[in-house]
């Protein structure tokens, strides 16, 4: 593909497939999608979610690049191509199916490892595990075949929403007390 044809694509993928939001306004619709995957997770994979819960593991510090590089920066680059297809027929929402299916096909071997372990465990042995082209096959199977409703992640996105609103209404009379604490002083 010649370079304007690729740098069409992508901006065609960054502006009409919503990528481009996760890096706007520090990064807030990323953590919109973190809080999304583990609401997915809470749902469809509750035992590793709580495992999760336990050893402090939160979906930013693993997920990142999934969302970030749409999984290019680790994964072979047959199952990239699978990715980008089903991004370009399903939309974003392929991401969080991919996760899931990644954690699914994981469980057992996170389930055994601590903070550090389950890191590690990300960084290398899950990426390893799909160049063969039949787990990366099998992988994009599972991911299809969960089925995750619209609905669905715009009422985690809701719920995401209000958590954020009501941290910031907890935050603001702090600062609201600091600011007059602050004028007083400078009015004496």
């Amino acid at each position: 593909m010649p370079e304007e044809q690729a740098f069409s694509v992508l901006v065609k993928i960054m502006f009409d497939y919503g990528l481009r939001d996760l890096f706007k306004q520090n990064f807030e619709d990323l953590h919109c999608k973190f809080f999304q995957l583990e609401r997915l997770m809470q749902e469809y994979i509750p035992d590793l979610y709580n495992h999760f819960l336990n050893v402090g593991l939160e979906a930013h510090m693993y997920a990142s690049q999934w969302f970030l590089t749409l999984f290019t920066a680790k994964f072979p680059l047959y199952m990239v191509f699978h990715i980008i297809d089903l991004l370009l027929c399903e939309g974003i929402s392929v991401i969080f199916n991919v996760a899931l299916a990644l954690l699914k096909t994981s469980k057992d071997d996170l389930i055994q490892t601590d903070f550090e372990g389950a890191l590690k465990f990300f960084r290398v042995p899950v990426p390893k595990r799909y160049r063969s082209e039949e787990n990366a096959k099998k992988l994009m199977e599972l991911a299809c075949s969960i089925k995750i409703s619209q609905k669905k992640l715009k009422k985690f996105e809701k719920e995401y929403h209000t958590l954020r609103e009501q941290q910031e209404q907890q935050e603001a009379p702090i600062e609201r007390y600091e600011v007059d604490t602050h004028t007083q002083y400078l009015c004496k």
